[in-house]
C-alpha cells in the first residue's frame, strides 16, 4: 500500500530585551519591496529532496524602526510606526524577528489584504532572548504598525531577520489556503455536540507553528501527563512534522485555546494564548511519535489540560481526535472502531513496520495537512497514538495513527521512547488519567535598589506590568516589593527615579570622563561607562561631554536620550569595564516561568553624568 503522507505543508521557542532609538519623520523606504526567489529552481530543489509538500521559502531580509517605514510623532508625546512589506508573486508572508520587544502600552499590529488577517501583539507576547514568529499573512503585502506610548518611547525594538515566502500551491491546497477559516466544511467545531464528553481533553490541544530552516508549517499536540503529575509541559505530536527539514526550536509557537465559541464558524479570527520555544526530548520514527517540553511552564490563565493516556496494547473500540487542519481553529472528529494495522506503510520518507499504526475510519469529520501530531483518544478521553497520515477529505477517509504502546518502550535509549519522561518515577503505570492545570499561586517580587556603593536609592518608583500591573516607591531603606503575583506569569519590572539633572555632576565627573576618553586613566567599573554614556550611543565621547557641560551650564534641564537615572538589575550580565555596553539597556527588565517568591531582584541605581558616585541617593 503506497499512502500519502500527511507532512504539514510549509506555510509559513535572566531574559534579555534591548532598546533602540526610534527616529521620526518619514524614511526613504517606507515601503519595503524584496526580491521573489526563482520559484522553478525552489520547485526542482524540492522534487529532488522530496519534499513535496513545501510552499513557502525563506528570504533573509533587515527590516527595522530605525532603517523603514515611517514613524508620526502626536501631540500627546505617543509615537506610531508603519512599514508596508512587499514581495511580488507571494501567495503569503510569514515574518520572523531577531530582536522583537514592545514594552508595556504598546502594540504591535500585523495586517494582511483581508480583514479577517490582523492580529495585535502586546507586552506579553515578548519571548526569551528577543525572537519571535508574528505569523503569516495572505497575500503580497502585508502592514506594520506599532503604536508606542509616551512613556514608553524608544523602549520598543523590532527587526525582521527573514520573510517567508508562499510560492506554490500543494497537490490539493494552496498557501491561500492555510490558517483561519480555510479547513474543509466537513470538520465540525471543537464546541460542536460530537465533542461533549471530552471538553477537557480539548483543552489539552493546541496548534503548532513550526519555523525551520527551510520555511514554516502547522501541525497539532497534545499536552500529556506524566506519573509524577508535575505539570512538566510536555508536548505528544509526530516525527513526520520536521522530518527532512532542519527545526528552529527556540521559535516554534504552540497556540492553545484557537477556537470558535460555540458550533457556528466566527465571522473573525478568535484570539489565542501562546508560548514560544520547546526542546526536542524523544522520538521514533516507526511509530511516528515526538516528545517535546516547552520552554516555559503552562501559564494559568491557559486553563489546560494535561491528558491521560493508556499504553497498553490492544485497538481502542470508539473515541475521538481535536486537531488543527490546514491550521484552521480547532476542529473535531470522531470513531468507532480502530484497528491494529497488521501491514508496513510507504510513506514518501520510507516505510515504517507492519504492525505499529492504528487504521481508524471517522464517523464523523476527517482531517487534513496540519492535523499531523493530533492525538487519537479513546473512549474513555486517554491518549492511544498520534495522527501520522492516510487518505482524506470529506468522502472514505482513512487515517492511520502510530500507536502509543510502541512509542512506550520499543526505543533502546531514552531519546527513542516515551517510558522515561511520562514515568519518570518507574511506576510502571499501564494507564494515567489527565489532571487539570493547577490554579495559580500567588507570590511576591521585591528587592532593594543601590547605588554602586551599596547605598539605598529612595523615591524610585518600581513598575510592576503583566497579568498583574501595579507601582511601589523605595523609602529611605530602598526596598520594593509586590504582592499577589501570579506564579506562571510573565512580568516586567521597570524603575524610574525623578530628579534635579544638576545633582552629583560637576566639573570633576568632565575631567573624569575625558581622562577616559584620551586613555590616561579608564573609569574603573562598569556602571560609570554607563553613567558617562548620556547620548546611549554604547560608547563613551566628546558628544556626552558636551550634553553634560550643557547640564551642568543649565542649559538642558534633560538628557535627550536616557533618563537622569537609569537602573539596572544587580545581576544582569554586563561584560567588564571594558565593554559593558555592547548592546543597548533595556527600558523593562523580565522575568519568566515564576515558581515561588522572588525577595532578591535588586537594582543598581546609575545617576547619569555622575562617575564619582558624588550624587545623593537619598534626594
Amino acid at each position: 500500500m503506497k499512502l500519502k503522507l500527511l507532512l504539514p505543508t510549509l506555510s509559513l521557542c535572566l531574559l534579555q530585551w534591548f532598546s533602540t532609538n526610534a527616529q521620526s519623520g518619514s524614511l526613504p523606504n517606507a515601503t519595503v519591496q524584496l526580491s521573489p526567489p526563482n520559484v522553478e529552481r525552489l520547485i526542482r530543489e524540492d522534487e529532488s529532496n522530496g519534499l513535496h509538500s513545501r510552499v513557502a521559502a525563506p528570504l533573509t531580509a533587515d527590516i527595522g524602526l530605525d532603517n523603514a517605514g515611517t514613524w508620526t510623532i502626536h501631540a500627546d508625546g505617543s509615537a506610531t510606526w508603519t512599514c508596508t512589506i512587499h514581495v511580488p508573486g507571494a501567495l503569503g508572508l510569514g515574518f520572523i524577528y531577531d530582536a522583537f520587544y514592545l514594552p508595556p502600552g504598546s502594540t504591535l499590529e500585523l495586517s494582511g489584504p483581508e480583514e479577517t488577517q490582523k492580529a495585535i501583539y502586546t507586552f506579553q507576547d515578548n519571548q526569551p532572548g528577543g525572537q519571535f514568529f508574528s505569523g503569516f499573512t495572505k497575500g503580497a503585502t502585508a502592514q506594520l504598525t506599532y503604536r508606542e506610548p509616551a512613556h514608553a518611547r524608544q523602549q520598543g525594538r523590532i527587526h525582521i531577520r527573514r520573510v517567508d515566502y508562499g510560492y506554490r500551491e500543494s497537490p490539493n491546497r494552496s498557501v491561500l489556503n492555510f490558517g483561519f477559516g480555510t479547513s474543509l466544511a466537513c470538520h465540525p467545531n471543537a464546541n460542536c455536540d460530537a465533542g461533549d464528553g471530552f471538553r477537557d481533553i480539548q483543552r489539552s490541544v493546541c496548534r503548532i507553528v513550526m519555523v525551520l530552516e527551510e520555511g514554516t508549517g502547522y501541525c497539532s499536540g497534545t499536552l500529556i501527563n506524566n506519573t509524577a503529575e508535575d505539570e512538566t509541559p510536555y508536548i505528544l505530536s509526530a516525527y513526520h512534522c520536521d522530518e527532512g527539514y532542519t527545526p528552529l526550536y527556540d521559535m516554534w509557537r504552540f497556540d492553545f485555546n484557537y477556537e470558535g465559541e460555540n458550533c457556528g464558524n466566527p465571522a473573525t479570527e478568535p484570539a489565542f494564548q501562546s508560548l514560544m520555544g520547546c526542546q526536542r526530548r524523544a522520538s521514533r520514527r516507526e511509530s511516528d511519535f515526538v516528545l517535546f517540553e516547552l520552554n516555559n511552564a503552562i501559564p494559568p490563565g491557559f486553563e489546560a489540560y494535561f491528558a491521560g493516556w493508556d499504553r497498553r496494547p490492544d485497538a481502542p473500540d470508539a473515541g475521538i481526535m481535536f486537531h488543527h487542519p490546514s491550521g484552521d481553529i480547532k476542529k473535531v472528529s470522531a470513531y468507532d472502531q480502530a484497528q491494529i494495522h497488521p501491514s508496513s506503510i510507504n510513506w514518501q520518507a520510507g516505510a515504517t513496520p507492519p504492525n505499529h499504526h492504528f487504521n481508524v475510519d471517522f464517523s464523523v469529520g476527517t482531517f487534513e495537512l496540519g492535523s499531523s501530531g493530533s492525538g487519537l483518544f479513546d473512549g474513555t478521553g486517554k491518549i492511544r497514538g498520534q495522527l501520522h497520515g492516510g487518505f482524506n477529505g470529506c468522502d472514505d477517509t482513512n487515517a492511520f495513527y502510530g500507536r502509543f504502546t510502541l512509542s512506550w518502550d520499543e526505543g533502546s535509549t531514552p531519546d527513542t521512547r516515551l517510558m522515561d519522561w511520562l514515568d519518570p518515577a518507574g511506576t510502571n503505570a499501564d494507564t494515567l488519567g489527565g489532571l487539570d492545570a493547577s490554579p495559580p499561586a500567588m507570590v511576591s517580587i521585591g528587592g532593594i535598589i543601590t547605588n554602586e556603593d551599596g547605598v539605598p536609592v529612595a523615591n524610585t518608583t518600581v513598575y510592576l506590568s503583566g497579568p498583574v500591573n501595579d507601582t511601589v516607591t523605595t523609602g529611605a531603606d530602598g526596598l520594593y516589593t509586590f504582592f499577589d503575583v501570579p506564579t506562571g506569569s510573565v512580568v516586567g519590572l521597570h524603575a524610574f527615579k525623578d530628579d534635579d539633572i544638576q545633582e552629583g555632576i560637576s566639573n570633576l565627573d568632565l575631567i573624569r570622563i575625558g581622562q577616559h576618553n584620551l586613555g590616561l586613566l579608564s573609569l574603573d567599573s562598569p556602571y560609570k561607562e554607563i553613567a558617562a554614556d548620556v547620548n546611549n550611543s554604547q560608547s563613551i565621547s566628546v558628544l556626552d561631554q558636551i550634553a553634560i557641560r550643557k547640564a551642568i551650564l543649565g542649559i538642558n534641564i534633560d538628557y535627550d536620550a536616557v533618563d537622569i537615572w537609569r537602573f539596572v538589575p544587580a545581576a544582569w550580565p554586563l561584560s567588564g569595564p571594558n565593554d559593558p555596553m555592547a548592546a543597548p539597556l533595556p527600558g523593562v527588565f523580565m522575568i519568566s516561568n515564576i515558581t515561588g517568591n522572588i525577595p532578591d531582584f535588586d537594582f543598581i541605581g546609575i545617576k547619569s553624568g555622575d562617575v564619582n558616585n558624588s550624587a545623593d541617593p537619598g534626594n
